[in-house]
């Protein structure tokens, strides 16, 4: 498990064994605000240290993103794709849903209410 630590916001991810493959759960807490978003970006390839590029996104308590967090999980998107991954977003709240209805990611992204239900895309 890490944990990286920015103003407004943390970011934990924490590596979990299904079945048949390992996944990295990512969990965004807090704000992206214009005082932390261009760190964020600049640190955010930590969640892939340990090369695993399966990835379940748990927005659920991200409460702000602004269009510089938009990037940054756009660019999570690409990365996990170069890579023949496969990224799923597991839990959002109202005012993401919005947001995310707006940045149309790529069709293979797939969003789940919960993060049970994200796991199970990867069974």
């Amino acid at each position: 498990m890490a944990r990286v630590e920015f103003d407004s916001l943390y970011i934990e991810t924490t590596k979990t064994s299904l079945p048949n493959k390992e996944i990295q759960l990512v969990v965004f807490n807090g704000k992206v605000t214009n005082s932390n978003s261009f760190e964020i970006s600049r640190k955010i390839h930590f969640i892939f240290e340990e090369e695993i590029y399966n990835i379940i996104l748990d927005l659920s308590n991200l409460e702000y993103i602004n269009s510089v967090g938009v990037a940054t999980i756009l660019t999570l998107i690409k990365t996990v794709d170069q890579h023949s991954g496969k990224i799923v977003i597991g839990g959002l709240n109202h005012f993401l849903e919005n947001v995310i209805r707006l940045m149309e990611l790529p069709k293979k992204v797939e969003i789940y209410h919960s993060l049970e239900e994200a796991k199970k895309a990867f069974s």
